[in-house]
């Protein structure tokens, strides 16, 4: 009686015990790039920003930009600023994408219009090594974004 007593408690408790889940965080920590992709994937895959921002420094660490550029992209359309500026910053500098400053100032202006401080800052950096015909032709890419949607792909 008692060994059914304690078994029916040991599966009691397996059944009701939270899963661990696998964290991201730690394994990145610990260099285990492939355990943190493992958490991260299926979450990101499903359109959940925080995964795909962290699946894009994840990319970062490993060197793969042009694999980080898409998974801030993916972030950043849906309107994250974090992703925002660090795909801008990948623009300025060609990093993952093909160099573009006036995408990379664009990109600054929209992450910049929701409070996000160093993309103000970075916007401005920016635009001090762009001519006022890149500025102003950024400008309207940006207006065009906020009035169709950002681009689906970056470029």
């Amino acid at each position: 009686m008692f060994k059914c007593l304690g078994l029916a408690i040991l599966m009691a408790v397996l059944w009701f015990s939270p899963v661990t889940a696998i964290d991201g965080w730690d394994a990145l920590q610990r260099g285990d790039f492939e355990l943190a992709k493992k958490a991260w994937l299926p979450g990101a895959q499903r359109g959940e920003v925080e995964a795909q921002l962290f699946l894009g420094h994840l990319e970062v660490m490993r060197d793969n930009h042009a694999e980080a550029a898409k998974w801030y992209h993916r972030a950043a359309i849906k309107g994250n600023g974090t992703a925002q500026t660090l795909l801008a910053s990948q623009y300025l500098v060609g990093q993952g994408v093909k160099a573009d400053p006036i995408r990379a100032f664009a990109w600054y202006e929209i992450a910049a219009s929701q409070g996000h401080a160093n993309a103000a800052r970075a916007r401005e950096a920016t635009a001090k090594q762009m001519t006022t015909e890149q500025i102003s032709v950024a400008r309207l890419l940006v207006d065009k974004w906020m009035t169709e949607g950002l681009p689906n792909q970056p470029d």
